[in-house]
C-alpha cells in the first residue's frame, strides 16, 4: 500500500496561488492593520512571491473567499507562518472551508521551531477533494471575551496565510486513492477530544462550531473519536443525574479560559444546543464511532481549578465516600472502595448509553488512586489475611491483589450495564485509558489481566511508557515509546483476546516527524492502532 503522507505520493506539478489579497469581498482587506479586516502583506521566499493574509489576536478577521479556479480532484494545502500567541502560547490555527462544504474544519499547525520572530513558511496538508465550481473560504478562530467592539473584545488565534497549494491527481491516483478509501483497515486511528479545550480557546456557541471540531477528520485515516463527556459528578451533556459546566452563580474564575468554558456551556443552554449530542451526530456523519469518555476520578479539584467544585457536589454531599490514605487522613477524592459510588458511576455511563454511542472510555490516567486504605478495603483485607494492611509495605502483592478486586468489580458493573444499555443494538464497546505496565498499574489498583481474560474490556490504551507520568504541554520526552519492548506485557496480555491496545501519543507539543517516529515504535511492536 502506498503510504500517502501528504501530498508526496502524488506525481502532479503543485499550481501555488499566492495573490490572496483577490479574496472577496475586497472590504474585508486592507494594507495596513485594522479590527475586523484582514491585512495584506507582501512577501518573497526563494522561490515563491506574492500578496498574504494575516490576523492578529484581536481582529476577529471576517471570512472571505478566494476564487480557486480548478477542476477535477486536487490536493489541497495552505503555506502559513507558524507563530505562539503572546497570551496563551497555542499555534496557529486557521478554519477552512471549501464552498460546497457543510462545515469549516480546523486546521492547526506545529509552533514556530526558532525563538525570535523569524518567518519560516510551514506548509500544512489539509485534504484532497474535487474543485470543480468551488472557491475556498479562509476564516480566522475569534472569541467574544468581552462588550463592544474595540480592543479586548474578541481573543483570537493569530492567523498567517501565505500560499495556496493545489496539485492535480493523475487517473491512475485517482483510482488508488479511492481504493483506499473503501478500505476499513487503512483506518488505524484514534482521535481523543477532551470536550473542553476548544469552549476554553474560543467560547463554542453554536452547532457549527461543534461540527468544526470534526469535520477535519473526515476521509481521513482515523476511525474512532474518543470526545469526553465528563468526570465526577459534573458532566460534558445536559445530564440528568449530574452536574452541568454552566457554573451558575459563580463570578470569578482563576483563568480567562474557564469563564469563557462556562458562557460557552450557558449559551448552549439558552439556545438548546446540547454540544456532546452534535459531536455525536456529526462523528457516524463523517463515517467514525462515537466513544463517550468519562474522567473517573474527577470529583474535586484542586486550585485554581476549583471553579470546578462550584455549587452542589457529589463531593460535599457524601463526605463519608472520602478516600483515606494510609495514616488515616481523608483525601480530596471520592473513593470506589463504595458501592454507592461504583452504583452512581455506572448510572451516568447508562445515561451516556442512551444516546446511540458506540462505546464508553474510563480515564484511569487522571487523578488517580481511586482507591486507598478506605475502611471496607482495610476491614476486608484484615478479615480474611489476618493482618492490617496498612502495617504491610505498599507494594505487597496480597494487598495489591486483593484492592485490585474493587475496580474489577467496577468494571463487571460496567460491562453489565453497557450490555444491557445496548438492548439488541450492536455491542457497546469499553475502552480504558491506563498505565503501561504490570506493576504501575496494580499500583493504581487496575489488574488488567483479569480484565481481559474476563472480556470486560475491548480497547487498552497506555497513556505513558513512563511510570506515574501526568504530562499537559511539557517535558514530551516523557511521552516517548523508545522500544517496542514497552509493550510487550500489553501485547502478551491482549494476545488470543478479542481486545486490542491503541498507545497513546500525547503531548500537543510533538512534532509531525516526532509523530511517524513514535508511530513507527508502535507499529513494529505489532500493534495495529
Amino acid at each position: 500500500m502506498t503510504d500517502r503522507f501528504g501530498d508526496a505520493w502524488l506525481s502532479g506539478a503543485p499550481r501555488y496561488l499566492t495573490d490572496l489579497d483577490r479574496a472577496e469581498p475586497a472590504s474585508a482587506i486592507r494594507s495596513t492593520p485594522q479590527p475586523r479586516h484582514w491585512r495584506a502583506m507582501s512577501y518573497r521566499t526563494d522561490s515563491l512571491s506574492g500578496t498574504m493574509l494575516a490576523a492578529g489576536l484581536e481582529t476577529a478577521a471576517p471570512t472571505v473567499r478566494y476564487p480557486l479556479d480548478a477542476r477535477g480532484l486536487h490536493a489541497i494545502s495552505i503555506g502559513t507562518v507558524p507563530i505562539r500567541t503572546a497570551a496563551e502560547g497555542l499555534t496557529l490555527g486557521v478554519p477552512l472551508k471549501l464552498s460546497g462544504d457543510d462545515s469549516f474544519s480546523f486546521i492547526t499547525m506545529e509552533p514556530a521551531r526558532r525563538p525570535d520572530h523569524g518567518v519560516d513558511v510551514v506548509e500544512c496538508y489539509w485534504k484532497i477533494a474535487d474543485l470543480t465550481g468551488q472557491q475556498l473560504d479562509i476564516g480566522q478562530a475569534s472569541a467574544r471575551i468581552g462588550e463592544g467592539d474595540g480592543p479586548g473584545a474578541y481573543a483570537c488565534a493569530a492567523a498567517r496565510v501565505v500560499y495556496i497549494k493545489l496539485v492535480p491527481l493523475t487517473d491512475a491516483e485517482i483510482s488508488d486513492w479511492r481504493a483506499d478509501q473503501a478500505r476499513s483497515d487503512t483506518r488505524r486511528l484514534f482521535a481523543h477530544n477532551d470536550a473542553h479545550f476548544a469552549q476554553y480557546l474560543f467560547r463554542l456557541t453554536s452547532a457549527d462550531d461543534v461540527r468544526r471540531e470534526i469535520e477535519q477528520y473526515h476521509e481521513s485515516d482515523f476511525s474512532r473519536m474518543y470526545w469526553e463527556a465528563g468526570g465526577g459528578d459534573q458532566l460534558a451533556y445536559f445530564s440528568a443525574i449530574g452536574r452541568r459546566h454552566t457554573l451558575d452563580g459563580l463570578e470569578d474564575y482563576g483563568r480567562r479560559g474557564d469563564r469563557m468554558h462556562a458562557e460557552s456551556w450557558r449559551v448552549f443552554r439558552e439556545e438548546g444546543v446540547d454540544p456532546f449530542d452534535v459531536a455525536l451526530e456529526q462523528t457516524h456523519a463523517v463515517g467514525m464511532e462515537f466513544h463517550a469518555g468519562y474522567r473517573v476520578a474527577a470529583f474535586q479539584y484542586p486550585p485554581p481549578l476549583d471553579h470546578h467544585n462550584h455549587g452542589d457536589t457529589y463531593f460535599a454531599r457524601h463526605p463519608e465516600f472520602h478516600g483515606e490514605d494510609r495514616a488515616g487522613n481523608r483525601t480530596p477524592r471520592i473513593s470506589y472502595s463504595y458501592p454507592e459510588v461504583r452504583e452512581y458511576v455506572a448510572s451516568l455511563l447508562c445515561e451516556m448509553a442512551e444516546r446511540p454511542i458506540d462505546g464508553v472510555c474510563l480515564l484511569y490516567n487522571r487523578r488517580p488512586p481511586l482507591v486507598e486504605y478506605e475502611p471496607p478495603l482495610v476491614d476486608g483485607f484484615t478479615r480474611e489475611f489476618g493482618c492490617d494492611p496498612r502495617t504491610l509495605p505498599e507494594d505487597d502483592p496480597d494487598w495489591l491483589a486483593y484492592r485490585a478486586g474493587t475496580l474489577t468489580q467496577f468494571m463487571r458493573d460496567v460491562r453489565a450495564a453497557m450490555d444491557e444499555a445496548s438492548q439488541g443494538r450492536r455491542r457497546i464497546a469499553v475502552s480504558a485509558i491506563t498505565e503501561a505496565s504490570e506493576a504501575e498499574n496494580l499500583m493504581q489498583g487496575i489488574d488488567l489481566v483479569t480484565w481481559v481474560r474476563e472480556g470486560l474490556v475491548d480497547t487498552l490504551i497506555p497513556y505513558s511508557p513512563r511510570a506515574n507520568f501526568r504530562p499537559f504541554f511539557s517535558e514530551p520526552s516523557g511521552m516517548v515509546w523508545t522500544d517496542p519492548a514497552q509493550l510487550d506485557f500489553l501485547s502478551q496480555t491482549v494476545a488470543g483476546s478479542p481486545c486490542v491496545v491503541a498507545p497513546n501519543l500525547m503531548p500537543r507539543v510533538m512534532s509531525p516527524e516526532d509523530y511517524r517516529r513514535q508511530a513507527a515504535v508502535i507499529y513494529s511492536a505489532g500493534i495495529d492502532h
